[in-house]
Formats: C-alpha cells, sequence, structure tokens
C-alpha cells in the first residue's frame, strides 16, 4: 500500500505542477493580450489623427492648385497687357 500512496502522490504532483504551468502561461497570455489591445487602440488614435492630419494637408494643397492658377491669369493677363502696350508703341 505505501508504494501505491507514494505513486499517486507523485501522480499527483506532476498534476499539480503540470496545471502551475497551464495558470501560469494562460496569464502571460492574458497580459500579453491586453498589451496587444491597448497597442491596438493607441494604434487606431493615431492613424484618425494622421488622417485627419492628411485630409487638412489636401485641403490647404486645393487652395494653393486655386490660387496659382488665379495668380497664373493674372500673369497671363499681365502679359498680353504688356504686348499689346508694346504693339502700340511708334517704331
Amino acid at each position: 500500500m505505501p508504494e501505491q500512496n507514494g505513486n499517486r502522490d507523485t501522480r499527483l504532483d506532476r498534476i499539480e505542477r503540470a496545471l502551475e504551468l497551464m495558470i501560469d502561461d494562460h496569464e502571460r497570455f492574458r497580459h500579453d493580450l491586453q498589451q496587444l489591445l491597448t497597442a491596438q487602440v493607441l494604434q487606431k488614435d493615431a492613424l484618425e489623427q494622421q488622417a485627419k492630419a492628411i485630409e487638412q494637408q489636401a485641403k490647404i494643397a486645393g487652395n494653393h492648385t486655386q490660387q496659382i492658377a488665379a495668380l497664373d491669369a493674372r500673369v497671363d493677363n499681365l502679359v498680353s497687357a504688356i504686348g499689346e502696350f508694346i504693339r502700340r508703341l511708334p517704331q
């Protein structure tokens, strides 16, 4: 009988160690998962901020494009006016 009891204790000890390892692994997994979820939320927020910044820059670039087009038209008119003035000068 003592041998059987010793085997049971040994088997129970092994089972207990295995269970403790599984619990430790699970706790580490939960910790890692929590860190991953936190990183995901932070990354999502950063991407949203970047998207807003890109949208603002696109609006600014659109405004600059309009301003450049208006300036080009004014320069064209000025060049035409100077050309017309030069043609009217007596030679």
